[in-house]
């Protein structure tokens, strides 16, 4: 028997496209990789985030979530903890824009086997995502149809492979422009620069967002 109601579940399924649509920083991260290293470094990014989203999924499924409902300050200290790597990641930007020289495709950002890392680690320290799915997934489960972990699992599952799925169509749709924007002198410094300013502002927006 199928776990979950399927009117529900096409409802949230509806609900994940929108919310991977929705500008943050998994998919900003994605894109800015697409656009540095091509679409190759931004489906790494992407298979990062996914396998984050199931390590959320498998905390939330055990009830991990509620310690952060439960301890505030382990929540805060989560956040500040993310809100650093942003910005860690936005001066390894800047800086690596502002002391290169020429930079051809082969040597800029960082190592194609490190940007899988990155994106996990990204999305691991957004505690926000595992309160989310704590709060989030239970709308969608019935008591009827068995067993809520199971239900929630499958629930998460299907999170982070919508998600996946988003951001591979995203990826295609703006790989292209990569080549246009190659062929403008200096276009590497000024990648850096902007990809440091919008993880930046992406660490700005979560500390401001809590004020």
């Amino acid at each position: 028997m199928f776990p979950l109601d399927p009117v529900s579940y096409f409802a949230f399924l509806g609900s994940v496209f929108v919310l991977a649509l929705t500008p943050g920083t998994d998919n900003i991260y994605v894109l800015t990789r697409t656009l540095s290293q091509g679409k190759a470094a931004g489906l790494l990014a992407a298979s990062g985030i996914a396998l984050a989203l199931m390590v959320h999924v498998a905390a939330a499924t055990l009830g991990l979530g509620q310690l952060f409902l439960s301890a505030p300050r382990l929540y805060e200290a989560v956040r500040y903890l993310g809100i650093a790597y942003l910005l860690y990641l936005a001066y390894g930007a800047m800086t690596a824009a502002a002391t290169a020289p020429e930079i051809d495709e082969r040597q800029h950002g960082p190592a194609r086997h490190r940007i899988v890392g990155q994106a996990a680690l990204l999305c691991l320290l957004n505690p926000k995502l595992l309160v989310f799915f704590v709060a989030f997934l239970p709308q969608f489960t019935e008591a009827a149809r068995g067993s809520m972990t199971l239900q929630l699992f499958f629930l998460g599952t299907s999170f982070a492979l919508e998600s996946l799925t988003v951001f591979v169509l995203m990826i295609f749709l703006v790989a292209p422009l990569r080549g246009l924007l190659l062929s403008h002198a200096g276009f590497w410094r000024w990648q850096g620069r902007a990809t440091g300013a919008v993880l930046a502002a992406l660490a700005a927006w979560l500390i401001l967002s809590e004020l």
